[in-house]
């Protein structure tokens, strides 16, 4: 279990063998009385959207900038004022 926040909810994140994921979703369907319930990826993608986080693959690759990914949030003042560290040249171009 991780408070990671890859959706940017404030919540958990469960992580299973892939033997035991359908048995825990069920137990959750179940045992909750229907106060969890299942969402797709698109809901999840509008959460993680909302929150400025990139998903690799489809927001961020090797070829698509922080700046490009609007990332720069996580870059400190410091650095992106004097650099040095690996892909500044082009960051802060």
């Amino acid at each position: 279990m991780s408070r990671c926040g890859y959706t940017g909810e404030d919540g958990f994140e469960i992580s299973v063998t892939e033997d035991n994921a359908t048995k825990l979703f069920d137990l959750f369907i179940t045992a909750s009385n229907k106060e969890v319930l299942p969402i797709g990826l698109g809901a999840r993608d509008s959460l993680r959207m909302e929150a400025g986080l990139c998903l690799y693959g489809h927001d961020l690759e090797e070829d698509i900038t922080p700046v490009e990914a609007a990332l720069m949030w996580t870059v400190g003042k410091k650095k992106k004022k004097e650099g040095g560290y690996l892909g500044a040249e082009a960051i802060l171009e």
